[in-house]
């Protein structure tokens, strides 16, 4: 149940992001100013790890943004290579893709290394939320998409978007109130089952959705409502030996359409 306090928060986050909507602009792509090299501290066996992404995806993300992005996106990479590897199943390239929920949209890099999309774009609700300094999500989002192909981030509710898509990702979808107020958000944009039917009516009959979930007791809450919304579970994964440190395993989940 609710506290008092927490309805208050939910109040005052409501508040902010109204102002933010309403006077939110976006002056233009903010990149980072990429690394060039990965820190030289990184243990042996995270540069192993690393090193075996970039053969056999042919990434380098240091090249492109600062050395805390780059580690983050070869992480995120590595995910979803051992999502694949579990799921015994071939990677659903050549897409249109949607991902929902993607912040400042910083792991674009990793989504077209795993996905290799013929288009993808990022959905992000709260896209005039500062960063540091004077830089927004949006503006940073449009930084990191610079140079990768047919790539967007659109600020919008994925619960309210009508565009067909072969594959929808979601990382850590609100599913519960807690992290909704943790991110700093008002609770009226909580709305799990909405968000999962309109992602089931935005998939191609041969599409697929990819979930990842803060752990198995959030995964269960998530894959339950996915169910109910006529998505059908082909393989999960548990990563138990995340290439950067989690306080809880992340738990990635593979739907199709229901027929019918």
């Amino acid at each position: 149940m609710l506290s008092l306090t927490d309805r208050l928060r939910s109040a005052h986050y409501a508040l902010w992001l109204r102002v933010s909507q309403r006077l939110g602009r976006v002056r233009g792509p903010r990149p980072e100013q990429p690394a060039g090299a990965l820190p030289a501290a990184l243990p042996a066996s995270t540069r192993t790890r690393v090193a075996a992404l970039v053969a056999r995806y042919g990434v380098r993300f240091e090249a492109c943004y600062g050395a805390p992005t780059a580690l983050a996106n070869y992480a995120r990479l590595e995910l979803l290579d051992r999502s694949l590897a579990a799921f015994a199943a071939a990677a659903p390239l050549n897409r249109v893709a949607h991902d929902v929920g993607c912040a400042s949209f910083w792991y674009a890099a990793a989504l077209h290394a795993a996905f290799r999309p013929s288009a993808l774009t990022g959905f992000e609700l709260e896209g005039f939320r500062r960063l540091r300094g004077t830089v927004n999500r949006a503006e940073r989002a449009l930084g990191y998409a610079q140079g990768l192909p047919q790539t967007e981030f659109v600020i919008a509710d994925y619960g309210a978007v009508t565009r067909r898509a072969g594959l929808v990702t979601a990382f850590f979808p609100f599913v519960s109130e807690q992290p909704v107020l943790a991110w700093r958000l008002p609770l009226a944009v909580l709305g799990p089952q909405r968000l999962f039917a309109r992602i089931r009516a935005n998939l191609e009959a041969d599409g697929e959705f990819w979930m990842v979930n803060h752990g198995e007791r959030e995964s269960a809450l998530a894959s339950a409502l996915a169910s109910a919304a006529g998505l059908v579970r082909e393989g999960e994964y548990v990563d138990r030996e995340p290439l950067l440190a989690r306080p809880e395993p992340a738990v990635v989940s593979r739907w199709t359409p229901r027929a019918g």
